[in-house]
């Protein structure tokens, strides 16, 4: 192939690879973005910052459910009214197992244990919204993975041609370097491509800093208000394991046979 085509059909790859995402950058800071259901953005975060702990941190700041010292969350005079609501699936889910149980219970048990509060979780996250996101996400990764394979193998072309034979003449020289650098140049956007995970499942460059997404608002407003009782909430979410028969219902003994006899 005459160098001087190539090196126009190289660097015009190259002027679209790294163009587009400039214009997708402007295009995004200038048209407003969906709106994401808090929830369903925390629920990706640590185990005490997730998704479940909000839900018991805004049904702690509603006064629906109270908080002691070992983290068992119990319902309030509020609370206990069936006509009362969160006002937010998830919220009302974790209302609801606490309205199931018989006795104060940690939020690390419900969230492992019951198994009604976990499908209305996962019915939350499964919903319509979440399940476009997903089709979006599938297809935005054939296409990202489409693309990597046609510039690696027109990579592999050019590579071939630069050494079909030698430049004659100034021009296919300075056009023959013109490829070479456009080439490098595709080489670096490939390896931008293999950069960690965005939050909104997008692929971030490397040389990008990452900024890690802004805890539930639930969470941050009863850290200020209630420093104790958000203390109490990440103990509680920890604990797994029930003690003296808490949370279920209690079965009348036959006693002893001496307290029969009595």
């Amino acid at each position: 192939m005459d160098p001087v085509t190539l090196a126009c059909a190289v660097v015009s790859v190259t002027v679209l690879l790294y163009g587009v995402p400039v214009v997708r950058d402007r295009l995004r800071a200038w048209l407003p973005a969906a709106p994401v259901d808090p929830y369903r953005a925390a629920a990706g975060r640590a185990l005490t910052e997730d998704d479940i702990q909000a839900a018991a941190a805004r049904l702690l700041l509603d006064g629906l459910v109270t908080i002691n010292h070992r983290g068992n969350l119990a319902l309030t005079g509020t609370g206990a009214d069936v006509a009362r609501t969160a006002g937010h699936p998830l919220p009302d889910a974790l209302l609801a197992a606490l309205r199931r149980r018989t006795a104060a219970t940690t939020l690390g048990i419900i969230a492992s244990r019951d198994l009604a509060f976990r499908a209305a979780r996962a019915e939350f996250h499964g919903g319509p919204g979440a399940s476009r996101a997903r089709r979006a996400a599938v297809v935005r990764g054939c296409l990202a993975a489409a693309g990597v394979l046609l510039l690696t193998g027109e990579l592999a072309c050019v590579s071939a041609a630069l050494f079909d034979r030698l430049p004659q003449g100034p021009a296919q020289w300075a056009a023959t370097a013109a490829t070479g650098l456009a080439s490098l140049a595709q080489l670096g956007f490939l390896a931008r491509y293999g950069g960690r995970p965005g939050t909104d499942g997008h692929r971030v460059a490397a040389s990008e800093p990452y900024v890690p997404p802004v805890p539930h608002p639930a969470l941050v407003e009863l850290t200020e208000q209630a420093p104790e009782a958000a203390a109490r909430l990440r103990a509680g979410r920890l604990r797994t394991t029930r003690r003296r028969n808490r949370g279920r219902r209690h079965r009348r003994g036959r006693g002893t046979a001496a307290a029969r006899m009595a």
